[in-house]
């Protein structure tokens, strides 16, 4: 494949006017859900280099031709950023698009900054009051519904203070000659009462007080002669001019002609920066195979760093569903709005998700539902053409899409469970939100009476809890999202899209609903087991890495009623909030230290393997954050007596330890025998792992979800 890239360069102010032509911009930027993310001190600091002769950096662009689809995905630059409202924002006129064009991957928030800077009156950032008062004064202040838009202006006076004592235009500090300032009258404020003492966070260019103390920055900029050769006289001419259009006296025009003029020489200079690029070239199929190049274009996307995060394939994928959403079968909601409605209803059911997240969880539902379970590939991604019938699919249906989605998050909330605390990877949970969706629009297909649908519903919610607790662990300690997981999750796809299909192909809703059952007992009975052999295989050898064992042992205290029971005493000296629960030593980490000192348990030969031992699942517990065992060098029976039941009780202390299979050799690790103290730690770690295996076979269920 030849070089997909060229070394290409233009003049800064030439890059500008190609982003903000109103009659048919030629430099627009990909919308892949990024924001315009700069803060209004940092544009300052932008300009500031650019007066000193400081570089601007290089940049990396994309030529899209007229015949190329992801020119769909290209949207022009802010006239005006709104951070009011969700970083939206009035965007350069996309009237007469070109055929050709240029879209920036890389340095879009130095020519966003560049363009609200030196642009015309109606280029700004508008933003709430107190995020001005931050941005400018790092004054914390009160979240309030006012706000204001800013543009960069030059305070006058501050710059000829400080050319009278540099001389040179590029000595000055411009962090303090630039300021943000209110120049669009009172259509650039909010119009809410406000309090007679309020403080404005920005100077307001049309207040008496005011008048006359700036210029914005575009007007000085516009008036920066691009001809070569232009002389301090010429200069201070056009200074002088520009001075009098803004009614300025008499006598401060004098004064200011020199600086202004000086400065308007300096900007025709930066006019006139040679801004270097990297441009990646055109399709073109005689150079370029199409999925080579279209595999080149997605990595360089996703390897961009963008707003300070590296964007992704969920990034263009969602870009397009924008692109082709119909709001008209969503209720007059976007893309956006849809799957932020979506996000937030999740995080109802404690499912905290990112955009990313979500899309890629609705990306692979749709495919099981209606691509063959292929996943969308980088081809696919740049073409367009698997992603077009995709939005249309999700918009016509996105009452079934998220009713699924909802039934399967809220059921695994229910049941306990949390990504990250239990289980690792979301294809564990999108897995079963494909699944739901086949049940669900089956149903949507086939209108039943009440009573047929109820028991429809039911029986699919029956398979759904049947196997929810053994896919949701028993997928994660096979590790099937470890290795090879991307071939992992596309056979996942296959087969839901297979299960989709005959599910479809019947009309009786019993059999349907059988197939569905099958589906998941099958998928369980294939992973159990590597679920079983990942049982027996975890293990840690140092102290602080213990927390691996708490999704096995949340499990094991909920698969034996006495042990629920006894489980649910709050291990604390007062009765006083919620439990909060962490893996723990039984025997305390120092104990062992101690212990093995003065000599190893017998069959030990090495002090290293010794310390695995007190690690071991078996020697570990959920227990009261504040109990700190294995720091503490106490006994589990010192930390025991002091709480409150056991005070009441001393019996039930016992109760407790032989519930949890904790051998009372294990309460008083410190006056046990080493031998015999390994020997009871082990035996409750074959306890626990048995019961395990006994869950994902099936044969031992949670005894908490009777209740």
């Amino acid at each position: 494949m030849a070089n997909i890239y060229t070394d290409q360069h233009c003049e800064l102010n030439d890059l500008l006017n190609h982003a903000n032509n109103d009659q048919g911009a030629t430099l627009l930027i990909p919308d892949l859900q990024r924001p315009y993310v700069w803060s209004p001190r940092q544009v300052i600091y932008l300009i500031d280099s650019l007066i000193r002769g400081w570089p601007f950096g290089t940049f990396l662009t994309w030529r899209v031709g007229k015949d190329d689809p992801v020119r769909e995905l290209a949207r022009p630059f802010w006239k005006v950023v709104d951070r009011t409202d969700g970083d939206s924002g009035e965007q350069v006129s996309k009237k007469n698009p070109p055929g050709t064009f240029q879209m920036v991957l890389d340095g879009q928030q130095r020519i966003q900054s560049l363009l609200l800077a030196v642009c015309g009156d109606s280029w700004g950032l508008r933003m709430f009051d107190s995020d001005w008062r931050i941005a400018l004064s790092d004054e914390r202040a009160r979240r309030s519904k006012h706000w204001t838009q800013g543009s960069l202006c030059v305070e006058l006076e501050a710059l000829a203070a400080g050319y009278a004592k540099n001389k040179r235009i590029f000595n000055l500090d411009f962090s303090a000659v630039l300021k943000w300032v209110v120049t669009g009258g009172k259509p650039a404020q909010s119009e809410f009462p406000k309090k007679k003492n309020y403080i404005e966070p920005l100077p307001l260019a049309h207040e008496t007080a005011e008048k006359g103390k700036y210029i914005r920055l575009s007007r000085i900029w516009e008036a920066a002669p691009s001809m070569e050769g232009l002389e301090s006289e010429q200069a201070e001419a056009v200074a002088n001019t520009l001075l009098n259009e803004h009614e300025l006296p008499a006598k401060r025009v004098v004064g200011l002609v020199r600086p202004v003029g000086s400065l308007l020489l300096t900007l025709a200079r930066v006019k006139k920066t040679r801004v270097t690029y990297l441009e990646l070239a055109e399709f073109d199929e005689k150079t370029f195979p199409r999925e080579a190049y279209n595999d080149a274009v997605v990595n360089i996307f996703t390897r961009l760093n963008t707003a300070g995060r590296t964007l992704t394939r969920e990034d263009i994928t969602f870009a397009w569903l924008k692109v082709g959403w119909e709001p008209a079968l969503t209720g007059n909601r976007n893309a956006s709005q849809c799957f932020e409605a979506l996000i937030n209803q999740l995080r109802d059911e404690k499912l905290d998700l990112s955009t990313e997240d979500m899309v890629s969880g609705v990306s692979f539902v749709w495919s099981t539902a209606y691509a063959d379970g292929r996943l969308l590939g980088n081809n696919d991604l740049i073409k367009g053409d698997a992603i077009r019938p995709m939005a249309k699919d999700l918009s016509q249906n996105w009452k079934t899409v998220i009713g699924a989605i909802q039934t399967v998050s809220n059921m695994v909330w229910n049941r306990g469970y949390l990504y990250r605390q239990h289980y690792q990877s979301l294809y564990s949970i999108f897995i079963l939100w494909s699944w739901q969706y086949i049940a669900d629009s089956w149903l949507a297909a086939r209108p039943l009476c009440e009573l047929e649908s109820d028991a429809y519903n039911k029986r699919v919610a029956n398979a759904l809890n049947d196997f929810a607790d053994r896919w949701l662990m028993g997928s994660q300690w096979a590790g099937r999202w470890a290795v090879a997981s991307a071939e992992t999750i596309v056979g996942y796809a296959k087969r839901l899209s297979e299960c989709a299909k005959v599910v479809k192909a019947t009309n009786d809703p019993k059999k349907a609903t059988q197939l569905l059952h099958d589906f998941l007992e099958w998928e369980i009975k294939a992973l159990a087991t590597d679920a079983i052999n990942g049982i027996q295989a975890i293990q840690v050898r140092r102290r602080e890495l213990v927390r691996v064992y708490y999704a096995p042992l949340w499990i094991w205290h909920r698969l034996e009623d006495k042990r629920w029971k006894i489980s649910k005493i709050q291990l604390r000296s007062a009765q006083s909030g919620a439990m909060s629960l962490d893996v723990d030593h039984l025997v305390a980490h120092a104990i062992w230290e101690r212990k093995i000192e003065h000599g190893l348990p017998t069959g030990v030969t090495e002090k290293d393997e010794a310390l695995t031992i007190v690690n071991q699942l078996g020697n570990c517990s959920l227990l009261e954050k504040s109990f700190n065992i294995s720091k503490s060098g106490q006994t589990l029976r010192f930390f025991l007596e002091k709480v409150h039941e056991f005070k009441e009780d001393r019996a039930l202390l016992n109760e407790w330890a032989g519930s949890l299979g904790v051998a009372e050799t294990m309460l008083d690790g410190d006056t046990t025998e080493v031998t015999t103290l390994a020997e009871a730690i082990s035996e409750r770690d074959r306890l626990i792992r048995k019961e395990l295996e006994e869950f994902i076979s099936g044969t031992r269920i949670r005894v908490d979800m009777k209740e």
